[in-house]
């Protein structure tokens, strides 16, 4: 991975970090009353038909990968690259669907080439 690119992701990691808002940070109140605060509430499981983050994972590698040939192959993966960081970042905030999304219309815009 090239400079531009860990130095593109690394602000945009800071951006979110900086602007979201302070709100989710916050745990709701004890709906009970009681000293003692509720358990923390567990990931929720995917959809039916979305990836787990081991496949979303997966799927981010090996597109960056066919950006690659193909950009050595002389194609423009212009709108790939832009749709796989757009996957990425959704990857690095929890949207797996998402993420696999862009992920499939970055793999879409290489074949379409």
């Amino acid at each position: 991975m090239n400079f531009n690119k860990k130095l593109a992701r690394g602000g945009l990691i800071l951006a979110l970090i900086l602007f979201a808002p302070a709100g989710f940070a916050q745990t709701p109140p004890n709906p009970s009353g009681g000293t003692v605060p509720a358990a923390p509430a567990k990931d929720a499981p995917s959809a039916p038909g979305t990836q787990s983050l081991g496949n979303a994972e997966h799927e981010a590698s090996s597109i960056a990968a066919k950006i690659e040939q193909a950009r050595k192959q002389g194609k423009d993966v212009t709108k790939a690259e832009a749709e796989e960081k757009q996957g990425e970042a959704a990857l690095q905030a929890g949207y797996k669907a998402e993420a696999g999304q862009h992920f499939e219309r970055a793999e879409q815009a290489l074949g379409a080439k």
